[in-house]
């Protein structure tokens, strides 16, 4: 007889409770009878590889990790434990990697980078390892409410990081740190006009912040605010112009600013300082994409995987280009990179998607379509869609905007002829009807604007709460 959500709940908290007393193998009884039921529950499968850790099991604790990541791969915690499980077995290596994904999908993990900091400068990587311990420091110094809903806010939990937040922030109006936070959330919730005033805010508040200007450049550019964000990048530049990351921002919104020749030579400063860097260039690649010059998108293309092999990115990046075929010494870097089981989640998918657009050119389609489907599972567990969820609310909207409420609202809207709103149902095809308008040579594409979702989270959040 299988258990009732309420029993599940209360099975995870005794197995809470034994842990926290030390009681691993009556923890592992609980948690076992838990994932017979829910094989991919990510709470207990959690657990179950804390008190096989503990326990000292380290191969059960890596297969249970291993589905862990399955179920869910952007569980910064899931990478914690393996690097904590890594580093027991003495293999440095794949526990400096495992730690350095867990930050990746959650900055909020003090232990992880304590223990990058830790096993860098014993690695003979001081500086590195310096940055990595300057971080941990900071975090341990947040405010328990702030450092609290940062970890909510990259577990996926906003509501509750939103509301922890906006009570700290009532008590505490000029904690940047906090405001930092809320802007984040409402980008996250499309709800950028908020973000921006609070980010202009913290700017105000602690004008020396760089944080607070890379942030503010961020929302800026989501905005479409093209010409303030490249000021705020300028501005940033100029305080130190030898800087990569500023150099790096600078060229992007100069990019943005329609100022492509500037935009190359900053990125070739990035790359003096940084040589190889693969996010620098892939995103030049982008740039030179976009400017026209095909055949040098392609070489930085692939230079950033010859100099990261597994940078997914730059592989999409070439495939994303339509018209390029991948070589014979390319498919089976692609190949390579894909079987190894330490590839980053979101490198595997692009990779496989690359392969599929590969293999597909060279007309093996039931090959190219087995990595178009493993890369669209993977995706597909990575952002989280419930088909059922959606089903429901779209049988919402179907009840309430009906042909009478749409009667109601005959003669509404704005008079003036050059504003055009398409406004429709997810799928509906209204990107589609964007771009045959815009194609026009009098109407310009604003891209999406998050108005109505920023109305609908806010009224949401008054019913939440």
């Amino acid at each position: 007889m299988k258990s009732t959500e309420g029993e599940f709940e209360d099975e995870l908290k005794s197995a809470q409770e034994l842990i926290r007393r030390g009681e691993f193998r009556l923890a592992v009884q609980t948690i076992e009878t838990i994932l017979s039921d829910k094989p991919k529950h990510k709470d207990a499968l959690y657990l179950g590889v804390v008190c096989d850790r503990y326990l000292k099991n380290y191969a059960r604790a890596l297969e249970l990790v291993n589905r862990l990541k399955s179920a869910a791969p952007d569980y910064g915690r899931a990478y914690q434990e393996e690097g904590h499980i890594f580093r027991a077995m003495g293999d440095t290596a794949k526990a400096l990697i495992a730690y350095r994904r867990a930050c990746h999908f959650n900055p909020a993990l003090e232990a992880s980078w304590r223990a990058q900091g830790e096993l860098l400068s014993a690695s003979g990587r001081p500086g590195e390892g310096r940055t990595a311990t300057v971080q941990a420091e900071w975090l341990s110094r947040l405010p328990r409410e702030v450092a609290a809903a940062m970890n909510h806010v990259h577990e996926g939990r906003l509501y509750k990081a939103e509301n922890l937040c906006r009570s700290f922030l009532q008590k505490n109006p000029k904690n940047v740190d906090a405001i930092r936070l809320l802007a984040d959330i409402g980008a996250r919730f499309n709800i950028l006009d908020d973000a921006e005033f609070l980010l202009e805010s913290a700017s105000v508040f602690e004008p020396d912040n760089v944080q607070v200007r890379l942030d503010y450049i961020q929302i800026l550019r989501k905005k479409q605010k093209y010409q303030a964000a490249f000021e705020q990048a300028q501005m940033l530049y100029k305080r130190n112009p030898s800087d990569p990351v500023f150099q790096s921002h600078l060229a992007i919104e100069s990019m943005y600013n329609g100022n492509f020749e500037r935009a190359f030579a900053l990125f070739d400063q990035v790359l003096d300082r940084l040589p190889g860097d693969p996010a620098t260039l892939t995103t030049r690649g982008h740039a030179l994409k976009t400017y026209g010059r095909h055949e040098d998108a392609v070489t930085s293309y692939r230079a950033a995987f010859r100099s990261v092999p597994d940078y997914g990115d730059a592989f999409f990046g070439l495939a994303n280009l339509k018209t390029y075929k991948f070589t014979d010494e390319e498919i089976d870097l692609m190949r390579k990179q894909e079987s190894n089981d330490q590839l980053g989640y979101a490198n595997r998918i692009s990779i496989c998607f690359s392969l599929g657009k590969a293999l597909e050119d060279r007309k093996d389609y039931e090959a190219s379509f087995s990595y178009y489907k493993r890369g669209n599972e993977l995706k597909r567990i990575q952002s989280r869609y419930d088909a059922d969820q959606m089903t429901g609310e779209l049988q919402k909207q179907s009840e309430i905007c009906t042909a009478e409420l749409f009667n109601e609202q005959t003669g509404k809207g704005f008079p003036a002829q050059d504003p055009i709103f398409i406004v429709g149902l997810p799928r509906a095809g209204s990107t589609l009807l964007e771009q045959i308008l815009a194609s026009h040579s009098q109407i310009d594409g604003t891209l999406e604007l998050p108005n109505i979702l920023a109305l609908a989270h806010r009224l949401r959040y008054r019913n939440h709460i």
